[in-house]
């Protein structure tokens, strides 16, 4: 355990930049997915989300706890745990090469671990960073996904974070877009710093998306699941 914070820390005093921010969200589920719909619609969630651009790589990091106000609804649980960690290694920076080209800024080898309580994936791919325009950050990553439930496929990942509006509204978000689903999460924020003067804080809403083909996983049956949850979010 020492030897592992000891990394930690060796890490983090690499990073040229680093944020971290929690979040807290609550919205009504009351589709039918599997893992993200409860029985009586209220659910919390507390989010731990970090990001840090090293010399040779990149690491985004998230953890979600969420809380059903009864419980999920396909499993006898009112807590489920989620987490995923993405590194990325920068091709330009390891070969000594400006490998950037028309609106493509950088090109990364690409990794994610995803876990939850019976679940996991291991993806491995190709990323990129995008210049788009009205956006600070766009990614895009392709994936080989290898899960222990469901079939293996392959996942398209968007990232993005959108200029301000009035430098106070902003979007930020994700897609995961594979053979048999479809996720989005976007995050539509007011940064309290304007208006109030209260700095590293935002509030607003988050549109949750999802969609699944019907299979036998889920006995033939297509999963949707569709909810607006307000939310907190806290920065440092």
């Amino acid at each position: 355990m020492k030897k592992s914070l000891l990394i930690i820390l060796f890490v983090s005093n690499l990073s040229a930049f680093s944020t971290t921010n929690v979040q807290l969200l609550y919205g009504t589920f009351n589709d039918n997915s599997y893992v993200y719909d409860t029985k009586n619609g209220g659910k919390t969630t507390i989010t731990l989300e970090r990001y840090g651009s090293y010399e040779y790589f990149d690491m985004y990091m998230f953890a979600d706890y969420a809380i059903a106000d009864d419980k999920f609804k396909y499993h006898d649980h009112k807590t489920d745990l989620y987490g995923e960690f993405s590194p990325r290694a920068n091709l330009g920076k390891l070969s000594s090469t400006d490998l950037s080209f028309s609106f493509v800024k950088e090109l990364y080898l690409a990794f994610q671990y995803n876990a939850g309580s019976d679940y996991h994936a291991y993806l491995y791919g190709f990323g990129s960073d995008l210049n788009v325009l009205g956006f600070n950050v766009f990614g895009l990553n392709v994936y080989k996904k290898n899960q222990n439930i469901g079939k293996n496929t392959h996942q398209l990942s968007l990232n993005y974070d959108s200029k301000k509006i009035y430098e106070m509204f902003h979007l930020n978000g994700f897609v995961d877009w594979t053979g048999y689903d479809f996720l989005a999460q976007n995050q539509f924020l007011l940064d309290m710093s304007k208006p109030f003067h209260i700095d590293n804080l935002e509030i607003g809403a988050e549109w949750h998306y999802y969609r699944q083909k019907a299979l036998n996983l889920n006995f033939n049956a297509p999963v949707n699941s569709n909810a607006l949850q307000a939310m907190i979010k806290y920065s440092w």
